[in-house]
């Protein structure tokens, strides 16, 4: 066990209010325009929180997104993902996320990404696990203002 600082005793913490910590800063960083701290830490809610879902059964945003492309792909033949596994496709979609939390010996040392699309999106997964486990968000509207103001959508 590390030292304390003495600052403080240890807390116990909810799972739930952990993720939710995470999404309402994710989101006043994206707000602010910090988009890679805003990736990342909504990428850390986003894990939380479907882990959360899949301890009670549920399926996470990703899987269910993952299962209607499927769908799209099986029935229509979509090329893009013709032999794409389910793990490929997530890891495609986890890609920016976790180039931007970890250093692999074999990997680039630069990484080239739209780091406000990436935040967008890995936001917009996180706030729909919270809306899924009855979690709520106090500062969605500010995360969907940002948007309607800045990319005219």
């Amino acid at each position: 066990m590390l030292p304390t600082l003495g600052y403080k005793e240890p807390e116990t913490f909810r799972k739930s209010d952990v993720a939710r910590m995470q999404l309402v800063e994710a989101i006043c960083l994206f707000v602010r325009e910090q988009f890679i701290p805003s990736l990342t830490l909504a990428g850390a809610a986003e894990e939380l929180l479907a882990g959360l879902l899949r301890a009670d059964g549920k399926q996470p945003t990703i899987e269910e997104s993952f299962s209607s492309i499927k769908k799209i792909r099986d029935n229509v033949g979509l090329a893009a993902m013709a032999n794409k596994t389910k793990s490929e496709v997530i890891a495609e979609w986890n890609h920016a996320k976790n180039r931007t939390k970890h250093q692999d010996k074999d990997e680039a040392s630069s990484i080239t990404l739209n780091d406000c699309d990436e935040a967008y999106w890995m936001i917009k997964r996180a706030l729909d696990n919270a809306n899924k486990l009855g979690i709520t968000i106090p500062n969605v509207n500010d995360f969907e203002n940002w948007v309607i103001i800045n990319v005219c959508l």
